[in-house]
């Protein structure tokens, strides 16, 4: 290992690089939440922070988290970062939410974070019950934008190739439908999330169907035979057995 030295370079941050750096920029912040005293986990990745707190009462959380807000404020004055208030998001899980105040908010300088059905974790979404609708709702709303990519990418790039268009939806568009499987997605559960699987295999019956430039009353089963095609639960199956194998 080389001595230390000192670089001066100003880095972007759409570089690959600065997403690294700033794991290490802000892991003091990250190690200060760690060593209080109270129930309270944070999810980190580059900038997004998540700051889990454990408690029987809603009003308890969000004192608990303005104690953190107060801290991240005196590491920011150090290190003359700003956060931007208006990103911030609320909410509290619980599956008897008839119990608790759920609406319980959290006073963030000059602005009131009030607590949302829904939000977002490491690109994940999550409703207060920790269900799935909300997560499936942002898949199908994103599916509708990849299928108008992939669509002008068939008719302006390639001209309905079907290779070209099916290694595209592989790669983009099957991928995010089944981003976080290992998640959400359990071997020897039925019922529920048998439900959840079959509206996303609508999504890709729906996409194979365009992408193939067949007529929709052609049998699904014979369609994905024709293309090569795994059923969905199948392919599931597989991401998390691969997971499964490297973890």
């Amino acid at each position: 290992m080389s001595d230390m030295r000192k670089i001066n370079a100003d880095i972007s941050q759409k570089s690959f690089i600065s997403s690294i750096l700033f794991l290490f920029f802000n892991a003091s912040l990250i190690e200060k939440y760690e060593a209080l005293k109270i129930k309270i986990k944070v999810l980190n990745f580059v900038n997004d922070i998540n700051i889990l707190v454990y408690n029987r009462f809603t009003e308890e959380i969000c004192r608990t988290l303005s104690k953190a807000q107060n801290i991240c404020a005196k590491w920011a004055c150090i290190y003359d970062v700003t956060f931007a208030s208006e990103k911030y998001e609320l909410t509290h899980f619980t599956r008897k939410s008839k119990r608790f105040n759920m609406m319980t908010s959290i006073q963030i300088e000059n602005s009131v974070i009030k607590s949302k059905s829904d939000v977002q974790v490491l690109k994940v979404q999550l409703n207060m019950k920790l269900q799935w609708d909300a997560h499936l709702r942002q898949i199908k709303m994103n599916h509708v934008t990849r299928m108008l990519t992939l669509n002008h990418l068939e008719v302006f790039t390639w001209e309905a190739i079907f290779t070209k268009a099916k290694q595209v939806y592989s790669a983009v568009v099957r991928s995010e439908i089944a981003f976080k499987a290992s998640v959400w997605h359990q071997h020897d559960k039925k019922d529920e999330l048998l439900n959840k699987e079959y509206r996303l295999e609508t999504l890709q019956n729906q996409t194979l169907h365009h992408v193939a430039k067949v007529f929709k009353r052609v049998n699904i089963e014979t369609l994905k035979t024709e293309t090569y095609m795994s059923l969905l639960h199948v392919h599931l199956n597989m991401l998390q057995n691969k997971i499964m194998l490297h973890s």
